[in-house]
């Protein structure tokens, strides 16, 4: 049976670009830390999902 992974509470996100390729750092508030590589076009996938919740968000305000 598949388990969910344990909610964790966003401390830090960075990300860098190394060698033609991103790397995005993440740390939960007790200090864990996690490294993933990324390609551009996910980078770009990111930014994207992000801006659209995010505009989202904003016009559920403008209406409420």
């Amino acid at each position: 049976m598949a388990q969910f992974p344990i909610m964790k509470t966003l401390a830090n996100i960075a990300i860098t670009h190394v060698d033609g390729e991103y790397r995005i750092r993440i740390e939960d508030q007790s200090g864990d830390t996690a490294v993933y590589r990324a390609s551009p076009d996910q980078v770009v996938d990111l930014a994207d999902m992000l801006d659209d919740l995010l505009a989202d968000e904003d016009e559920e305000q403008a209406a409420g």
